[in-house]
């Protein structure tokens, strides 16, 4: 009997994914760099290896040291730098080749003054999306940078980076694309500036429906290892490909009134929502037989508090039969934040830490 809340992991469809993007970033002669923050795990991280992935990327230099444990030597890690975390690096930059984002002098200055070996330097652009980076509306710091990048040894100029998250608000896959497009000619303006310059893609939506990286030097999706309830209503995937769940136990149920209570909230699944058919949700019922997924109208997480879940749609159910329900999370890189392991649904465990 499940006594608390697990997460699932259909291995299967895990290497799917992972094939996938592979495959398409090989045909186009772009570096796949995936985002480990989404899974956080060695076990995981290893079954990119059977695909051809030799670098990663990450998003601090805490999660840049658990997987360099492991023998991942070439790593991103795709956080605009600040001062705090030169002790880290300087530890990882004795073993690792780093790739690092700079914004400002004052950041090559300090990398210059603790680092010993030269580390390549990303210069994360902002074409529009408003978070963070150099606006590509402002060229001349860009070129400022990297004409200030001539004056420290230690930084050897990489490219140029662009995680656009507006693709995360797109519905359909033409949505994604036209989304995504500013951010593609963004890249190639610099890389025309810049030729020797790589450029480098970050989202998963985009990574997902882009027929062929042509011209993209580097792409960095981490979502699409998992997929979730949001990229499907994106447009990014299929329900079928989405390979983590939450299995949740039924804590108590509303006969007649079409709800029960979870022991399932956002300390489970995090506060993350989507809207389907006008309703707010936290989360999505399923059905998994035969190693099929199947999405359940009008049965949604539809309130959370931090251990409580409210599920509509469950007058189907069999409270004396069934004790668990199945939930595709709305966001699956925060949903898996929040726990230490997994579970394949062959019953074995895979650690993970939580390091974001």
């Amino acid at each position: 009997m499940l006594i608390r809340p697990r997460l699932l992991v259909d291995e299967h469809r895990c290497r799917r994914n992972i094939e996938r993007i592979a495959e398409k970033a090989d045909r186009s002669n772009t570096q796949f760099r995936p985002h480990f923050k989404t899974h956080q795990s060695v076990e995981i991280g290893r079954w990119f290896q059977d695909y051809g992935v030799t670098g990663i990327t990450v998003s601090s230099p805490e999660m840049a040291a658990y997987f360099a444990q492991d023998g991942w030597k070439d790593i991103t890690i795709a956080f605009p730098f600040y001062p705090g975390m030169v002790k880290q690096l300087k530890e990882l930059n004795k073993t690792c080749s780093l790739r690092v984002f700079v914004n400002s002098a004052d950041d090559l200055e300090v990398l210059q003054n603790h680092l010993q070996n030269p580390v390549r330097i990303y210069i994360e652009l902002d074409a529009g999306y408003g978070r963070s980076g150099l606006s590509t509306s402002k060229p001349e710091a860009i070129h400022k940078l990297i004409r200030d990048m001539e004056r420290y040894p230690i930084a050897h100029f990489h490219g140029f980076y662009i995680h656009d998250g507006d693709t995360y608000s797109a519905r359909n896959r033409k949505h994604i694309l036209d989304k995504v497009q500013r951010s593609i000619d963004a890249l190639q303006y610099w890389k025309n500036e810049y030729p020797s310059a790589k450029i480098s893609l970050g989202d998963t939506p985009s990574a997902s429906v882009i027929e062929t990286f042509s011209g993209i030097d580097e792409c960095t999706p981490g979502n699409l290892v998992f997929y979730d309830r949001m990229q499907v209503a994106i447009g990014s995937c299929t329900p079928d490909d989405m390979a983590l769940f939450a299995e949740l136990p039924i804590a108590q149920h509303f006969p007649g009134q079409n709800r029960a209570i979870v022991h399932g909230g956002a300390a489970h699944l995090s506060k993350d929502s989507i809207e389907t058919e006008g309703i707010k949700i936290f989360g999505q019922r399923v059905v998994r037989t035969d190693n099929k997924v199947e999405l359940m109208d009008d049965s949604y997480l539809t309130a959370l508090s931090q251990e409580h879940g409210t599920l509509s749609g469950t007058d189907g159910l069999e409270p004396d039969r069934q004790k668990t329900v199945l939930i595709a999370p709305v966001h699956s890189c925060l949903t898996a934040n929040l726990f230490s392991s997994y579970e394949t649904f062959g019953g074995r465990t895979i650690q993970k830490r939580v390091l974001s």
